[in-house]
């Protein structure tokens, strides 16, 4: 990156972290409103204002958003659930921040709303609307578990937590692992984005009972494979 471009996504980076704290006020109270800065993504956090999350300025992006980032990051992510800390429930918008010179995504608005006192207050008028006349209930039919986005406050709590679901979800426990094993826990977490961040090949290593070298030698089998057109 030259210091020209460099210099242009700072100015944006600036832009945006200006607006951040009149924009979770103008939002109000449980809004949080964070502004990542996508060439940096060990710590991405650059602005941050309200404390829905409880991060600060320097933390690392979200799973989420990590994993989006490492798809292209093509399209804004408008209006979806999530979970927050402490189980309470949330709705999240990721907008997309391009360089308009060359295209690059560099910055990520995010905003984080917690909704839980709404859901709750939403719950109670259904309650009070119900007739029950003739069996029939207001009570909608339950709703599929929003995902949990993870908002980490350091970037080891990151990678932990995505190698740990990752080892959870192969549902093989590690000392019973055979290579196929391991080499498909890697590609997930390649998939994942984990390995955008510095020192991620240790904690795998370490987490999978191999050497970094080993992890390497995944890599390097998968990215063959990809080559290939065989994964």
């Amino acid at each position: 990156m030259s210091d020209v471009e460099s210099g242009q996504n700072r100015e944006i980076l600036d832009l945006l972290a200006g607006i951040s704290g009149p924009l979770a006020q103008a939002l109000g109270k449980g809004c949080e409103v964070v502004v990542h800065d996508l060439t940096n993504l060990e710590n991405s956090v650059y602005a941050i204002a309200g404390g829905v999350t409880g991060r600060s300025v320097g933390a690392p992006p979200t799973d989420l958003l990590l994993r989006h980032v490492v798809d292209g990051a093509a399209e804004h992510a408008i209006g979806y659930r999530t979970e927050l800390p402490g189980g309470r429930s949330g709705r999240s918008s990721t907008i997309i921040i391009r360089n308009p010179r060359t295209d690059e995504a560099v910055a990520a608005l995010c905003l984080n709303i917690d909704i839980t006192n709404l859901e709750q207050a939403q719950g109670l008028l259904r309650s009070l609307l119900d007739t029950g006349i003739d069996g029939a209930s207001s009570e909608p039919h339950a709703e599929a578990r929003p995902p949990r986005e993870a908002f980490p406050h350091t970037v080891n709590e990151l990678t932990t937590h995505l190698v740990t679901e990752v080892i959870e979800a192969a549902g093989v426990p590690v000392h019973l692992m055979k290579k196929a094993h391991k080499v498909e826990v890697v590609a997930e977490l390649d998939r994942r984005g984990v390995f955008q961040v510095k020192e991620a090949v240790e904690e795998v290593a370490n987490s999978l009972q191999v050497t970094r070298f080993t992890i390497y030698n995944y890599l390097n089998e998968l990215h063959a494979r990809s080559q290939e057109g065989l994964s």
